[in-house]
Order: structure tokens, then C-alpha cells, then sequence
């Protein structure tokens, strides 16, 4: 219980982030895509180099355990398309569409839902497309520390401390 609850308040927290960050507005999202206004890729750049670094120092500390999946390619391809095209095509990611749904906005709820029953679709369709999407180009669990022979927590600290250099002291808006 005491994990759900945790992570509970970790998504109450990160919803709240995304909406002071300005995730959810389209202003924000149409700037970012014509690559004008930088606010959310400096958002998405911060999450991601406090994030990388936070869960190996977990790991390194034996607080958490990584757990790697395999690596579908067909399966991340697809993902990736049907991610990027919902996105495209209503302006909100899983996250933003929430949090647009939380202000009210009737195109985020409009996303939400279509993503829900996405997501039920997938679930009925899965035992069709395990076979031919999961277990076809299905190359294990492979990740760069394998690769290289090197702890993540080595591989982490640059890439996140790169990410956060980027987006605090490289990417400037057009608008500055």
C-alpha cells in the first residue's frame, strides 16, 4: 500500500511540475515543435538527467533494483509511430493529456479517452501481435553498460550531467 501511495504522490508531483512547466499549453507545445520556445524541451531534458542519475544512484546505493526489459524492436517502432502520430494529431503525450484533462480541457479528455481504449484495443489485440511484433526481432536485454562492460552509474553521470548543462546554459528561446 505504502508504494502506491508513493507513487501516488510522485505522479501528483510530476502532473504539478508539467503544468507549471507549461506542458499541457498549446501555445508552449506549438512553440516547441516549430523549435521556437525550448520551455518543455528543457522540462523533458531536466526529468530525464535528474531522473537517469536519481534511479542509478539508487541502484548503486541497492535502494532500488534495475529492472532492463528486452528489446522489441518491431514493438518500439510501432509504439513509437502510434506514440508520435497521437501527439501530433491532438498535441498532448500521456502525461500532458492528463494534466490537460485535469484543467478542464476537452481536447485533453478527448485524448485521454482515445488513449484508454488504445490501450484496451492493445490488450484484446496482444496475444495477435506478441508473435509477430514481440517476439520477432526480439534481442534480449541489451543495454550500453552491457555493451561497454561498465557500470550504468559511470555512463549516467556524464549523460545526465550533459542533459542538464544542455538545457540550463545551451538551448535559448527564440523569443530571448
Amino acid at each position: 500500500m505504502m508504494t502506491m501511495a508513493t507513487g501516488f504522490g510522485i505522479g501528483l508531483c510530476f502532473g504539478a511540475i508539467l503544468y507549471l512547466g507549461g506542458a499541457s499549453s498549446y501555445r508552449k507545445i506549438l512553440g516547441t515543435l516549430l523549435l521556437k520556445d525550448m520551455t518543455i524541451i528543457k522540462l523533458m531534458m531536466t526529468a530525464v538527467g535528474v531522473g537517469s542519475l536519481g534511479v542509478y544512484l539508487l541502484d548503486f546505493g541497492g535502494l532500488a533494483n534495475m529492472s532492463i526489459k528486452p528489446a522489441y524492436v518491431w514493438g518500439v517502432i510501432g509504439g513509437g509511430a502510434i506514440f508520435g502520430i497521437g501527439w501530433a494529431i491532438s498535441g498532448y503525450c500521456p502525461g500532458t493529456c492528463v494534466v490537460g484533462t485535469s484543467e478542464g480541457k476537452k481536447d485533453a479528455l478527448a485524448t485521454l479517452a482515445g488513449a484508454l481504449v488504445g490501450a484496451l484495443i492493445f490488450s484484446f489485440a496482444f496475444p495477435s501481435l506478441d508473435q509477430l511484433l514481440m517476439q520477432n526481432a526480439n534481442f534480449g536485454k541489451i543495454t550500453l553498460e552491457s555493451l561497454l562492460g561498465v557500470n550504468g552509474i559511470y555512463l549516467a553521470i556524464p549523460f545526465s550531467l550533459a542533459l542538464l548543462f544542455t538545457a540550463f546554459f545551451v538551448l535559448k528561446d527564440q523569443y530571448e
